[in-house]
């Protein structure tokens, strides 16, 4: 089988899996999926639910934003320190200070939009919000480098984005756009 290595993954500006990745197992999917349930908790709580709650709800969304931006952080954590490496020696150790250094971004920029939250709550929400842009960028160009496991990007892409969803309806909602009680 020949391997690819990650800075050779693209050429012509086409994308190329990388056979060193293993693939992303199931409960990997259904974890990843599950992982909304709170937020999308939130969310709706916080547009039916009376608007006297929504500072309860808004402090506990945007904490929990924070923590899954963390989380995607960690992942690149966690591929640059599985043993062996999953992908070839020889050109591993940028890749692997890359997955180190950028790692630890998202939980800067989670624990950012809690700071802000305890001056302006939507101040956290709005932080949050360009986190997970800033995450899904990064996550795209990991992938088009054969940095991440078969199928990850789909998943990563659902979960960013029905994150979104929710932070766009709280902001929404939050600045009186609320569906009729």
């Amino acid at each position: 089988m020949q391997r690819i290595m990650p800075e050779q993954a693209i050429h012509n500006d086409q994308i190329q899996e990388n056979p060193a990745m293993k693939r992303l197992p199931l409960l990997a999917i259904v974890t990843a999926i599950a992982s909304l349930l709170p937020l999308i908790g939130c969310t709706c709580a916080i547009l039916f639910l009376t608007p006297d709650h929504t500072p309860r709800l808004l402090t506990a969304a945007v904490g929990y934003g924070a923590v899954m931006l963390s989380f995607l952080g960690a992942v690149h954590w966690g591929l640059a320190l599985e043993q062996p490496d999953i992908v070839p020696v020889g050109g591993t150790q940028r890749l692997t200070n890359m997955r180190l250094a950028l790692g630890g971004v998202p939980a800067i920029i989670g624990w950012a939009g809690l700071c802000a939250a305890t001056v302006r709550e939507l101040a956290g929400l709005l932080i949050l919000i360009a986190g997970f842009v800033i995450v899904g960028i990064g996550q795209r160009m990991a992938w088009q480098r054969g940095a991440m496991p078969r199928g990850y990007l789909t998943v990563q892409w659902f979960v960013i984005c029905l994150a979104e969803l929710c932070f766009l309806a709280i902001l929404a909602a939050c600045m009186g756009m609320r569906p009729a009680q």
